[in-house]
């Protein structure tokens, strides 16, 4: 059970935000977020933001597949979860910021759940971050293993 979760949570999490990308892009209000490119021409719209997070999490989902597949990996299957499970705050954030500006427009750090929206991504912030570490640490740690070791 546990080595079905850790092969598919990256895939899970980008097919949920995938389908509330759609759901933002097509029925919720598409607020630019304050996300523009640097020739300040194109606003980088909230479905925006959630289809490129979205991305991301399958390419590290790949990732962590393709390092899974060597035999010379000590990767556990407890690891790749609890580095998903620390992408959950900032990932509930990004997909509830759009409902919340479609119910509240204009007004959405008036609200007591918007405030509980805010301390949840300043957690996600720092879960991002730690996030950041493990991952730099799991890959630089495999990457000596599966080069140092002998079949």
């Amino acid at each position: 059970m546990q080595k079905t979760i850790s092969k598919f949570i990256y895939y899970f999490l980008a097919s949920i935000l995938v389908v509330v990308g759609f759901i933002v892009k097509y029925f919720l209000v598409d607020t630019n977020l304050g996300a523009r490119f640097n020739n300040f021409n194109h606003r980088l719209l909230a479905s925006d933001i959630i289809f490129l997070y979205a991305l991301f999490l399958g390419i590290i989902g790949l990732i962590f597949y393709a390092i899974r597949k060597s035999e010379r990996s000590t990767l556990k299957d407890s690891t790749i979860i609890i580095s998903a499970l620390l992408l959950l705050p900032i990932s509930f954030v990004l997909a509830l910021t759009p409902i919340l500006e479609t119910i509240y427009p204009g007004k959405v750090g008036d609200t007591a759940f918007a405030s509980f929206v805010m301390g949840i991504t300043v957690i996600g912030t720092f879960s991002f971050f730690g996030w950041i570490i493990i991952f730099i640490i799991i890959l630089i740690k495999q990457a000596l293993r599966i080069l140092i070791t002998k079949r």
